[in-house]
């Protein structure tokens, strides 16, 4: 692997540890993290992934109301090390962090694991232990005439000591990483010096307070097309880049949780395809009278293009789901400062920044108890015939900013639905994109794929 490292500030320590492959022990030189928990626990599932593959590898935990950060570590060291045993002896298909002999420990609150601090995140339901919020909103775009690729993120209300930059190209066999200040919000790589391959560019964008991480930000970059293509387990209920938004005073946490589609791809890297992502995200049915979804906005666009949205629904078991119940798939470009739409503004009530209003304003797609997707997960687009409200974004030349966002409304509180990500295509930079037709097919073939992947014997 080619690699290109900036310095990282981090607790890191070099120890001579025992490696054994293939019955055979030797000493090995290997960087170390510690990570170092602080407070207590919130109580809830505490993932640490490994930022390296598209489809992340994982370790993941129960931990308890008001458990000692000592008892998260040491806990925490013992899962890694029984996922690893057990992979040893062929007898799990849990994910594992890394293979060899390397033993995760723990002395008091300090986790102290193998590669350094950009190796990691955090992400789960758990919120305490001094775990901060991820960044969110992270977009990629190409400036064919400057040869620059800039990198734009929105970062949450908490400061981050700093943030981890990881840019990755050409199937991850190169690699690039930068830390910058906590209060950035954007970074430009040069392709003049770093010439990175913008037809197969991924970039993670991850926080850190108290060299603790937080869950990655992610993006895809594919020429003129945005992808939310990777397998990243969710923090608190919610995909990476999405926040949740909701007409009640305060969003229902618990009506947002990580939908699992796809178990068991430690070695399954490349999620080409929106189908073929292993983790969804689930809204469930908001309480009486609210109307609620998750929105994501994409950052730095061009202004007086044409943008198409593509995504992956699914209306999951609504079809046995009594009473009125309503999901849709909308799209909008923001106004001119790029300001957050309000609550109002998602669900139709006032006017979008282009004028119109009501339940079909920005809608791409719609669902409801006679139009459902049969259990399955459907590829939808804007600009379809089949759905004649439904029309591609056209940036105004005073916008640079497109919203994206699901609304679901449901009188049964048992109602929920799916949702695995989008693309967003620059058209007018690429005047001859693929077709739906093609689109859809891709997406089949792949997903076809995977399944015949998960079913053979080399898996088993």
């Amino acid at each position: 692997m080619k690699c290109k490292k900036f310095l990282v500030r981090a607790t890191l320590v070099v120890a001579t540890i025992l490696i054994v492959q293939d019955g055979v022990a030797s000493a090995s030189k290997v960087a170390e993290y510690e990570l170092t928990f602080k407070g207590v626990a919130s109580g809830g599932s505490l993932v640490l992934a490994r930022t390296r593959n598209r489809n992340q590898r994982y370790v993941v935990i129960e931990t308890s109301v008001g458990e000692l950060a000592e008892s998260v570590a040491r806990r925490l060291a013992d899962a890694i090390n029984a996922s690893h045993a057990a992979y040893r002896r062929k007898s799990s298909k849990e994910h594992i962090l890394w293979v060899g002999g390397y033993q995760a420990t723990a002395s008091k609150g300090t986790l102290i694991l193998g590669a350094g601090i950009d190796a990691y995140t955090l992400a789960g339901t758990e919120t305490g232990l001094g775990i901060p919020p991820p960044p969110l909103f992270l977009t990629c775009s190409y400036d064919k005439t400057a040869d620059k690729v800039l990198i734009q993120w929105v970062n949450p209300e908490e400061v981050y000591d700093f943030i981890l930059v990881q840019c990755y190209w050409t199937d991850f066999d190169h690699c690039f990483y930068k830390r910058v200040g906590g209060p950035s919000t954007s970074f430009v790589i040069d392709r003049k010096q770093i010439p990175v391959n913008i037809d197969d560019f991924n970039v993670l964008v991850i926080g850190f307070s108290d060299d603790i991480p937080s869950n990655a930000g992610a993006i895809h970059l594919r020429g003129h097309c945005l992808e939310e293509t990777y397998g990243i387990p969710f923090a608190k209920g919610v995909a990476p880049n999405w926040t949740t938004w909701s007409t009640a005073p305060k969003s229902e946490s618990l009506s947002f949780e990580e939908g699992i589609k796809f178990t068991g791809l430690r070695f399954y890297n490349p999620a080409k395809v929106l189908s073929t992502k292993p983790f969804f995200q689930v809204i469930k049915a908001p309480p009486k009278g609210v109307v609620h979804g998750v929105y994501r906005k994409f950052l730095g666009l061009t202004p007086g293009h044409t943008y198409r949205l593509t995504a992956c629904l699914s209306t999951l078991a609504m079809d046995s789901v009594n009473g009125d119940w309503s999901l849709s798939l909308c799209a909008t470009h923001n106004g001119p400062d790029g300001k957050d739409l309000t609550a109002r503004q998602l669900t139709g009530l006032v006017a979008l920044p282009d004028s119109t209003s009501g339940l079909q304003a920005g809608r791409i797609a719609s669902y409801n108890h006679s139009n459902t997707t049969k259990g399955d997960f459907s590829i939808v687009f804007s600009g379809d015939n089949a759905a004649p409200q439904s029309s591609h974004i056209n940036l105004p030349a005073d916008a640079n900013t497109i919203t994206v966002w699901l609304r679901f409304s449901c009188s049964d509180p048992s109602g929920k639905v799916g949702f695995s990500g989008v693309k967003l295509e620059d058209i007018t930079a690429n005047p001859n994109p693929k077709s739906m037709e093609q689109i859809r097919e891709q997406e089949f073939k792949e997903e076809a794929r995977l399944i015949k992947w998960m079913d053979s014997a080399s898996h088993r």
